[in-house]
């Protein structure tokens, strides 16, 4: 548990400074929200049915938007945040399973700033905010439906709101504690390992087969730069990185992960982390290819985002083939249960 609690405190760090996309469809590189703890028992897909009372409406929060703290209950919390990170348009479990990781990281982040982690200032002395960067997006579908979907406003509202409702309170836990639930937008074959990306491990963010990534429009993505451009960047970071020779032999002993992804490489004799390539060059994912010219070098990215955790376009497929939102969060997120909160 002691391991464990290392870890969340230093995921938390890294989630505060991981990049990010945005709105709509292509959202997609961070996780999300949720409450206090009360009564807890372990649930399988059955609970769904004639829940007694609302635990989302009788609970609120406080976020920063736009600068501002606002009170209101998870549940608008959760649709505003179910509506920023996934398309409303995929299948109703994928809109579940969403809601699920959204509820419990937001679960998640409270508990770490209840026990004693600093709340950042931008939050203005909220529990959570609409920056991506530190939390979740937001979007209030009450007064934005119509701007995000047109004459599909009615129904995507409708969509995400019985996401969240039908699975109100649930959350996914491990050891009886909440995960960080990070998600992303399109793996490859496999996700990567919290491990392998940030550095500290959780027995739940394990590398796990992934399906549909290719469905993703940025499933596969290119970014070509000149060999001066790269250089101004590099080394305005790297300094004594050797870069005189032609951009071919700039790049070597590459350590890849068993998703695919760059953990690190030698750039002009320095190592360097591969989500470091990435947020310095604006890449898609940690899984890069190079091709080079005497005078640019290409990278070709396979995937969409950190790659940890679930995959949205993973969820969609596993959602057309038949699989519910259980089975979708118990695929991406090893070893977890799902847990109602009353």
């Amino acid at each position: 548990m002691k391991r464990l609690l290392i870890f969340f405190f230093a995921l938390t760090a890294i989630l505060y400074a991981m990049p990010i996309f945005t709105l709509g469809f292509v959202r997609e590189e961070t996780p999300i929200e949720e409450p206090t703890l009360e009564d807890d028992r372990t649930v399988g897909e059955a609970i769904l049915v004639d829940q007694p009372e609302s635990y989302d409406r009788a609970t609120r929060v406080t976020v920063c938007i736009e600068g501002k703290a606002s009170d209101m209950t998870i549940h608008d919390y959760l649709c505003g945040v179910v509506a920023a990170e996934m398309p409303a348009s995929f299948p109703e479990e994928a809109l579940k399973a969403q809601a699920v990781a959204a509820r419990t990281y937001t679960l998640y982040k409270i508990k770490l700033y209840e026990s004693g982690t600093p709340t950042p200032e931008s939050h203005n002395g909220a529990q959570l905010c609409d920056d991506p960067t530190h939390c979740k997006g937001y979007c209030d579908i009450r007064v934005k439906a119509a701007e995000l979907w047109g004459q599909s406003a009615e129904k995507y509202s409708a969509c995400i709101e019985n996401a969240v409702t039908a699975t109100d309170g649930i959350i996914a836990t491990y050891q009886g504690e909440p995960i960080a639930a990070v998600f992303h937008a399109a793996s490859g074959a496999r996700t990567e390992s919290a491990i392998d990306v940030w550095g500290g491990d959780a027995p739940y963010l394990q590398s796990v087969p992934s399906i549909g990534g290719e469905a993703s429009a940025s499933f596969h993505a290119s970014v070509t730069l000149t060999a001066e451009q790269f250089k101004t960047v590099f080394l305005g970071k790297y300094p004594k990185a050797d870069l005189s020779a032609l951009p071919a032999t700039w790049f070597k002993d590459s350590e890849r992960s068993e998703a695919g992804g760059v953990i690190t490489v030698l750039v002009g004799g320095v190592r360097v982390k591969g989500t470091e390539i990435r947020s310095m060059f604006g890449l898609n994912s940690t899984n890069f290819r190079l091709t080079y010219t005497e005078s640019s070098l290409t990278f070709e990215t396979t995937g969409y985002g950190h790659g940890v955790g679930l995959s949205q376009f993973g969820a969609r497929a596993m959602a057309l083939e038949g699989k519910n939102y259980e089975e979708i969060i118990k695929s991406y997120y090893t070893g977890v249960d799902l847990t109602l909160k009353n």
